[in-house]
C-alpha cells in the first residue's frame, strides 16, 4: 500500500489494527513441546474454551528440569527458534488473519534475555553507521536538487532547514509538492514535460520505483505526463509494487541476523530509493542495540507480524485505546496472554475457577492501596488513578470500596471477602491484605513482580496473588518504568462493565508492547459479564466508545 497523503515515500504495507471482538476460535495456544505438562494444559483447556486442537502451536525449547521449566530464554533462540515457528504455523493454517490472541503456556519461557554485542555485532554497528552517513549525504543532495527546482518554479519558495534524515524527508516532501502545485500551472507543454521528468527523477531517487507506479495510477497526476503511458503500462507497473511488497514480506520473515539484514539493505538499495534505504539502516542498528532489550516473552511475541523493529526498550501498542488508529503502525499486533503459575495444577485450577465465576458472577469488595502522593508530584499521576478509581466505584457502583491513601501498604491480612485489588508499593516482597475470594483479579504496582512464576522460594507479587487465590494478575519480568503499567481507572472500570474480556482488558489499557509487562489469565474470562457492576453509560466518557 502506498501512502497517498505523503507526496513520494514508498513504505512497509500498514495495516490497522484490527477490532477487538474476541471468540475462541480467534485463539491459538502455544507450548513447548518438551514439556509433557505444556501441551496437556494446552489441550484442557482448548476443550473447556471450546478452541480448536488444530489451533496449538508447539515450540521445542529445551528445559533442562521439565517439572520447573526454564523461564528465561536467550534472544538467539527467541529470533530462530519461536519467531519462525509461530509465524509458519499461522500461515500454513491461514491463520494470519484470523488469530487475534496467543496464550502462552506453564512450559513456555517468561522472558527474552538481554542482547549483548557480540565483536560481530559491533563490527555491523560499525558498518551501517559508516553506510549511513553515506547515503544521508546522497539524500542531501537530492533534497537540495529538489529544492532548487522548487525555488525556479515558485521565488516565494525557501529551501528547509536541517540534515538529519527525518528533516531531510521533510523537506524533500515540502518541495515536491511545490513543485506539483507549479507544475499544473505551466501552459507551455514541452517545459510542463521537463519539469514533470526532473520531478519524476527526484521521486524515484528518493522513493524509488514503486513510488512513481503509484503516482501514475492516479488519474489526476497520470494527466500531467507528457507522454501518456500505456494502460498496460501502468497496471505492469503496480503489480510489480505488490511484487516489492512480496518480497519485503518474504525477507521480513526470514530469522532476524546479519545475512537477512543485508539481503533487506541490498533489495531496499535496488527498489525504493536513498530515503527508504536510508531509514531501514537506522532501523536495522536500532535493531541491533541492546539497551534495556530483555522484555517479557509474550509481550514480544504481540509483534510476531511486525517487520523488523528495535529490541531497545519498548514499542507503542497499537491495541492500547490511546493510540489505535493515530498512528500509522507495522503489520497486525496479536493480543498475547499467559496460562501459567507455581505449579501445573495451579494451572488448572486458574482455568477452572474462571469458567466456574464467569458462570455465577465475581462477589466481593474493592481493595485500593494508594500511597497518598499529590497527582502533580512523579510518582503522583499513578497514584491518583488509584483514587480515581475509588471515587468513580463509590459513585457510581454498589461495591463496597476499601481505599487506603496513607505512604504505606494497607494493613496485613486486614480485608476479606476481597474481588478486586490494586497497590503498590512493597518491592518483590509479597504482604497479603487479606483474603481473595474465588475468581477474584488484581496486582500490584512494583518492579519486577513476575522475574518468575515457579520459583517455590519466590517473594515476589504476581506468584503470590496466584496462590492467594486471584486468577488474573500481571506484573513486569524485569524493571519496567512506571508508565508501563495500565492505569486503575481504566483497566478495573472496564472489566467491570462485563462487556470486555480479560484480554482485551489488558490489551486496551497496558502503554507498550515489547516490554517487561506480562499478563496472567484465562483471555476469554468476563468476571462481571452476566452481572456487570457498573455500566457503560457511568464509565469516563473517554472510556464509553470502548465497550459501545
Amino acid at each position: 500500500m502506498l501512502h497517498r497523503t505523503s507526496f513520494f515515500l514508498f513504505a512497509i504495507i500498514l495495516l490497522s489494527s484490527r477490532a477487538l471482538a474476541l471468540e475462541p476460535e480467534q485463539i491459538a495456544l502455544v507450548v513447548n513441546n518438551t514439556v509433557p505438562a505444556s501441551r496437556k494444559l494446552a489441550d484442557y483447556y482448548a476443550a473447556q474454551r471450546h478452541i480448536p486442537t488444530s489451533q496449538i502451536i508447539e515450540l521445542s525449547l529445551k528445559s533442562p528440569n521439565p517439572a520447573i521449566p526454564a523461564e528465561d530464554i536467550s534472544p538467539a533462540d527467541y529470533d530462530e527458534k519461536v519467531v519462525p515457528v509461530v509465524r509458519e504455523f499461522l500461515a500454513k493454517h491461514g491463520l494470519e488473519k484470523k488469530v487475534t490472541c496467543l496464550v502462552s503456556f506453564w512450559g513456555v519461557p517468561l522472558r527474552v534475555g538481554r542482547r549483548s554485542l557480540s565483536d560481530a555485532d559491533q563490527k555491523e554497528m560499525a558498518e551501517l553507521k559508516s553506510q549511513l552517513e553515506g547515503i544521508r549525504v546522497d539524500v542531501e543532495k537530492q533534497v537540495k536538487s529538489t529544492e532548487e527546482l522548487a525555488a525556479q518554479l515558485d521565488p516565494a519558495f525557501h529551501a528547509g532547514a536541517g540534515a538529519d534524515l527525518e528533516s531531510l524527508a521533510r523537506r524533500a516532501e515540502v518541495g515536491l509538492n511545490v513543485i506539483l502545485r507549479q507544475l499544473v500551472k505551466i501552459t507551455d507543454l514541452q517545459r510542463r514535460g521537463e519539469v514533470y521528468t526532473s520531478m519524476m527523477k527526484l521521486v524515484r531517487d528518493l522513493a524509488g520505483q514503486p513510488a512513481v507506479a503509484e503516482k501514475l495510477s492516479q488519474p489526476d497526476f497520470w494527466a500531467l505526463a507528457p507522454t501518456k503511458p500505456p494502460l498496460d503500462e501502468v497496471i505492469a507497473a503496480r503489480d510489480h509494487s505488490a511484487q516489492v511488497q512480496k518480497k519485503m514480506n518474504e525477507i521480513n520473515a526470514l530469522a532476524q541476523n546479519a545475512e537477512t539484514r543485508a539481503k533487506s539493505r541490498e533489495f531496499f538499495k535496488a527498489e525504493l530509493g536513498t530515503l527508504n534505504l536510508a531509514r531501514v539502516i537506522v532501523a536495522q542498528i536500532k535493531t541491533i542495540d541492546n539497551v534495556e532489550s530483555e522484555s517479557a516473552f509474550d509481550s514480544e511475541l504481540a509483534l510476531i507480524w511486525w517487520p523488523p523493529y528495535p529490541k531497545a526498550r519498548w514499542e507503542l501498542n497499537p491495541l492500547n485505546w490511546k493510540i489505535a488508529g493515530r498512528l500509522a503502525l507495522p503489520s497486525q499486533t496479536l493480543m498475547v496472554m499467559r496460562l501459567d503459575g507455581p505449579s501445573e495444577q495451579s494451572v488448572r485450577d486458574l482455568i477452572d475457577t474462571s469458567i466456574k465465576i464467569e458462570q455465577t458472577g465475581l462477589k466481593g469488595e474493592v481493595v485500593l492501596d494508594a500511597r497518598g502522593k499529590p497527582a502533580t508530584e512523579p510518582y503522583g499521576a499513578y497514584d491518583q488513578t488509584i483514587r480515581n478509581l475509588a471515587e468513580l466505584l463509590r459513585a457510581k457502583t454498589s461495591l463496597k470500596v476499601v481505599l487506603d491513601n496513607r505512604p504505606g501498604l494497607i494493613d496485613e491480612d486486614s480485608e476479606t471477602n476481597i474481588a478486586l485489588y490494586c497497590g503498590w508499593y512493597s518491592l518483590r516482597h509479597y504482604v497479603s491484605p487479606g483474603e481473595f475470594n474465588p475468581g477474584s483479579v488484581g496486582f500490584h504496582v512494583a518492579s519486577s513482580e513476575m522475574v518468575s512464576l515457579h520459583n517455590p522460594k519466590e517473594t515476589g507479587w504476581c506468584q503470590n496473588l496466584i496462590k492467594a487465590g486471584e486468577v488474573a494478575t500481571l506484573g513486569p519480568v524485569a524493571e519496567p518504568y512506571l508508565q508501563s503499567f495500565p492505569p486503575a481507572d481504566e483497566f478495573f472500570p472496564l472489566l467491570l462493565t462485563g462487556k470486555l474480556c480479560l484480554a482485551e482488558v489488558y490489551w486496551k489499557t497496558t502503554p507498550w508492547a515489547s516490554w517487561m509487562q506480562c499478563c496472567v489469565g484465562d483471555p476469554l474470562y468476563m468476571p462481571y459479564k452476566l452481572h456487570p457492576a457498573l455500566k457503560p453509560a457511568d464509565l469516563p466518557e473517554v472510556l464509553k466508545p470502548l465497550v459501545q
